[in-house]
C-alpha cells in the first residue's frame, strides 16, 4: 500500500517558480501568462509515462528500535500497516522507497497538459487549444505484467491502442433444469394466450366506448366540494376548478421566480504550471512466497 507525503507538506517546501528545462525539483508558478503557460507546456518533466524508480530500501524496525524513524511515525505510533493488516513481524518485511513526481500545467485558453509517477501506475495527458486530447497510461496487472495503453481523441471520434488482454466470448450454455423451466414457461404462456384469443376482455367495450368519447362525463359529490365551477379559462387562488365538460382540474399558475445567472468572468486568461517530487513506500515482505494475509498480522478494527 503506498504511503504518500501530505501535499500541503509537500507544497511548503516549493521553490519560486524556475524557468522551464531548470534544476529545481519542486516548483511552482501561479497567475501566468498564457504565452509563460505554455513554455512550460512545451517543455514538460516526461511526456511519455513510466514507473517510478525505487530510491532505498529500508528495513522494518519497531517504533523502540533506537533506528526507529520516529519523525515518520505519525498516528500508527511505530506500527506498520499493509493492506489494512497491522505487520506484526516487521523483521520479516522492508520498505521500499520510490521517488513520486507529478506535474499539472494550463494556459488559461484551453490547453492543458498533467502527468505523474507513482511505483505501480503512470500517465501523462495533454489538451491543445483545438480540443484535441493525448494521452497514454500504464499499470501493473495481474502477475506484475506491464498493461500500456495509448488513447487520443480528435474530430473523428476516441480512439485506443492497448496490450490489455482480451476477453474471448463463449456461448451461454444452458443447464438443463435452465431448459426444461424455459420450456415449461413459453407452454404456459402460449396457452394462456390462446385462453384469452377464445375469452376476450370484458371491459374491451367500455374502453372502446371510452376512446370513442361515447360517455357523459358526470362530476362526482367529492369533486364538487369546496369547489367552483368555473368558466374556462377563470380561476381563483387556492382553489381548483372543474370544468362541467368533464375536463382536469386547472390550477392557478405560480408566479416563475426571476431567473439567476452566474456572472462572466472578466480579465484577461491567466494559466499555471507546478511539478513536485516526493518520497512514497511500500511495506513489502523480503520473501515473496511469504505474501498471504496471514503473516500480516491482526485485522484493524473497524
Amino acid at each position: 500500500m503506498l504511503r504518500f507525503g501530505t501535499f500541503l507538506a509537500v507544497a511548503v517546501v516549493l521553490t519560486a517558480a524556475a524557468p522551464p528545462g531548470g534544476d529545481s525539483n519542486n516548483f511552482i508558478a501561479l497567475d501566468i501568462s498564457p504565452e509563460e503557460a505554455q513554455q512550460y507546456l512545451n517543455n514538460l518533466p516526461f511526456a511519455e509515462p513510466k514507473l517510478s524508480n525505487r530510491i532505498a530500501t529500508l528495513p522494518l524496525v519497531r517504533y523502540d528500535d533506537p533506528r526507529f524513524r520516529s519523525a515518520e511515525a505519525g498516528p500508527t505510533l511505530g506500527h506498520y500497516w499493509r493492506n489494512g493488516h497491522e505487520i506484526e513481524n516487521p523483521e520479516d518485511f522492508v520498505e521500499e522507497v520510490y521517488n513520486a513526481v507529478q506535474y499539472h500545467g494550463q494556459d488559461g485558453l484551453g490547453a492543458y497538459a498533467y502527468g505523474y509517477e507513482t511505483p505501480e501506475s503512470a500517465k501523462v495527458e495533454n489538451r491543445v487549444r483545438s480540443g484535441d486530447v493525448t494521452g497514454s497510461y500504464t499499470f501493473k496487472g495481474e502477475n506484475d505484467e506491464l498493461i500500456k495503453v495509448r488513447y487520443w481523441s480528435d474530430g473523428e471520434g476516441f480512439h485506443q491502442e492497448d496490450n490489455i488482454p482480451k476477453v474471448v466470448l463463449k456461448p451461454v450454455e444452458e443447464a438443463e433444469d435452465v431448459r426444461q423451466a424455459r420450456l415449461a414457461h413459453e407452454k404456459a404462456w402460449q396457452e394462456a394466450a390462446a385462453a384469452a384469443r377464445q375469452n376476450p376482455d370484458p371491459l374491451g367495450e367500455y374502453y372502446n366506448n371510452y376512446n370513442n368519447k361515447q360517455y357523459d362525463y358526470q362530476p362526482a359529490a367529492s369533486e364538487l366540494s369546496d369547489s367552483v365551477v368555473a368558466a374556462p379559462g377563470q380561476a381563483r387562488e387556492g382553489k381548483a376548478y372543474y370544468n362541467p365538460q368533464g375536463q382536469p382540474p386547472s390550477y392557478p399558475s405560480s408566479p416563475k421566480p426571476d431567473k439567476y445567472e452566474e456572472p462572466e468572468p472578466t480579465g484577461p486568461p491567466r494559466g499555471f504550471f507546478y511539478k513536485i517530487e516526493y518520497p512514497v513506500s511500500i511495506n513489502v515482505p523480503k520473501n515473496p512466497e511469504n505474501n498471504v494475509p496471514s503473516n500480516y498480522g491482526k485485522a484493524v478494527p473497524l
